[in-house]
């Protein structure tokens, strides 16, 4: 988590919703409650969302698989959704897993909104796949994208992806811890102001 600057409240609520259900599983069970199994992490590109789940994957020692939406879809029918199966199959075969799919609002766009066929079945195949992970043990689907809105509803109910984090640009606070991140195996000269750079780069990432 060193490695992840100027995200420290979102790196903590993705702790509780991930990392949490993967490492004691028995705190839910004995509330009664189940356990998160979809988390949707939102913000515009390049604000850190892949870089969190790699790390939340490497430090609950989880089997880690990653898509990117834009690759899943095939032009051949049934293609995708064979593509989408393998992928949960191959999740379900680790103690504990972590899919994470990027660029989640070209995989399962709006149906109502998206005019090809092959959307509208790839969106069907993954809510089907959503809804029987509640069954399937230790594994949870991180998702990110910049375009929430374009995602379809059905994804964003209770048992899909109903556990949303905005990952927002930095502050001036955490564009320098970002800085510090990059530069602490550097050697700088002696003129180098960090907080003057930090304090001058706002909309940076």
């Amino acid at each position: 988590y060193k490695d992840v600057g100027g995200l420290a409240t979102e790196v903590r609520r993705v702790r509780e919703m991930v990392e949490l259900p993967l490492r004691r599983p028995e705190i839910f069970e004995d509330l009664g409650i189940d356990a998160p199994r979809g988390l949707l992490l939102y913000g515009p590109p390049g604000c850190g969302k892949t870089l969190i789940a790699r790390v939340i994957a490497q430090q609950t020692d989880a089997f880690f698989i990653s898509i990117n939406g834009p690759e899943v879809i095939q032009k051949h029918y049934g293609e995708s959704e064979e593509v989408l199966r393998k992928v949960f199959e191959t999740a379900q075969q680790h103690p504990t897993s972590i899919i994470f799919i990027d660029e989640i609002d070209a995989l399962a766009p709006n149906r109502e909104t998206v005019l090809g066929e092959v959307e509208k079945r790839v969106v069907g195949q993954l809510l089907a796949l959503m809804d029987g992970v509640a069954s399937r043990g230790n594994l949870v689907v991180m998702a990110a994208t910049n375009l929430p809105n374009a995602v379809d509803p059905a994804l964003r109910r209770p048992g899909r992806f109903d556990r949303e984090i905005g990952i927002n640009p930095p502050t001036k606070a955490g564009r320098l811890e970002i800085l510090r991140i990059h530069t602490r195996f550097m050697p700088l000269a002696a003129d180098v102001d960090l907080e003057r750079i930090a304090a001058v780069t706002h909309g940076f990432l």
